[in-house]
């Protein structure tokens, strides 16, 4: 699995996967034109679509018909460090919440950005001339 960030301009990126592209600048209190997501944002939209397939997977597998799933991820920023000190998932259905109670152990298990970020994945940085 690959992604690309290609810088436009001032804080304008614009990042590929496949056939897809999204606009990637920082809002006017970060020196940006406010043009797309932040990349703070865009992490917090990893991990909260990544839990909600998750959910969803899970639910099907168990034969759960869903008919409605929202995970909204906040992040408590540290901006001493560069990180979040703090993310909460929460999870709105319509569904009974011990059915929730039942697929959200199985949805961790499946969710890979979670995984990813509470393993601390480590990060390799090598540099290719153009």
């Amino acid at each position: 699995m690959e992604v690309q960030a290609i810088w436009k301009k001032n804080y304008q990126v614009e990042v590929k996967a496949r056939q897809f592209q999204v606009p990637i600048d920082e809002a006017p209190e970060y020196h940006g034109e406010d043009t797309g997501m932040m990349p703070t944002e865009l992490f917090l939209c990893s991990l909260a679509s990544c839990f909600c397939l998750a959910l969803v997977f899970v639910a099907k597998k168990k034969r759960i018909e869903v008919n409605d799933m929202r995970v909204n991820v906040k992040g408590k920023k540290d901006l001493k460090n560069f990180i979040f000190s703090n993310l909460l998932v929460e999870i709105e259905s319509s569904l009974a919440p011990e059915s929730l109670g039942d697929i959200l152990p199985l949805a961790k298990k499946y969710c890979f950005v979670s995984n990813t970020v509470s393993k601390s994945c480590p990060i390799e940085y090598t540099i290719k001339s153009v």
